[in-house]
């Protein structure tokens, strides 16, 4: 017997039925997904689904060539065609319209995150869901001045995004090189923007933060074609839009000058 089985076996019965009822729910939902994404998107794509009763993160995707790892809230196992197939386009192309129509559905259904009650492990101990952590004030830049200001002079204030800084290093651990740094990121299913805690330092001017703040902010305005089987992350459109940044030959003359420096952290 795996030890997956005993877990189950030895739980409460009506911490089985929930756990088979959402199982059940999820190989649905599923079914219902791969169908549509393979009849109108992506035919030998694979898709790996699970349902969760997370109250932060509704919808988590992991893409990767030929498959889409998708963890979604349970208000999700009942949803209709429309939202199926929202989710489709949005699992395999980070579809901004798509995006929108899953954050109404969400909205709509937001009583059932409020009102679930949270799992508790084999220890009988509730575990609070771990909520995100958002620092945008940094020792030498704050993010949301940067991040407001940049709104307001590109995207006429449309763009709606949480942004803080990354996971710092514990403070008893020394500097060491890394051979690369990911200076921003951008989470579609968060919306939040991260930037890397290597360019809280004096010495880095403003305008190379807002550069990486503003190349991570495109992400949300531009959707993520898939062209020949793969996403294109940044477009002839992205790429035309991103020099429109006013110090953009600066910040990448200053970043080419002392990128060796950024990569000790």
């Amino acid at each position: 017997m795996s030890s997956s089985t005993q877990q189950a076996f030895c739980a409460p019965h009506g911490e089985l039925a929930v756990a088979t009822t959402q199982h059940e729910a999820a190989e649905r939902l599923g079914q219902r997904l791969v169908a549509h994404i393979r009849r109108t998107l992506a035919p030998e794509a694979q898709v790996e689904l699970s349902l969760t009763d997370n109250q932060c993160t509704m919808i988590s995707v992991r893409r990767e060539p030929g498959r889409y790892r998708l963890r979604l809230h349970h208000m999700f196992a009942e949803a209709g065609p429309d939202i199926v197939a929202a989710l489709g386009r949005y699992v395999t192309r980070a579809e901004r319209a798509a995006s929108a129509v899953l954050g109404e559905f969400i909205s709509a259904n937001q009583a059932r995150i409020s009102l679930q009650a949270p799992r508790k492990p084999a220890s009988g101990l509730a575990r609070a869901p771990r909520p995100l952590r958002i620092e945008p004030r940094g020792s030498h830049h704050d993010l949301q001045p940067l991040f407001d200001r940049l709104n307001a002079d590109y995207f006429a204030s449309a763009i709606r995004a949480t942004i803080t800084w990354g996971q710092r290093k514990r403070p008893h651990l020394p500097a060491r090189r890394h051979k690369s740094l990911q200076l921003g990121s951008y989470a579609v299913e968060d919306a939040l923007i991260r930037i890397h805690p290597t360019l809280d330092r004096r010495e880095v001017p403003d305008y190379f933060v807002a550069w990486i703040i503003y190349h991570e902010m495109l992400h949300q305005k531009h959707c993520i074609p898939v062209i020949a089987g793969r996403r294109r992350f940044h477009t002839p459109e992205f790429l035309a839009e991103e020099r429109l940044f006013d110090d953009y030959e600066r910040a990448h003359i200053w970043e080419r000058q002392n990128l060796q420096r950024l990569l000790i952290y």
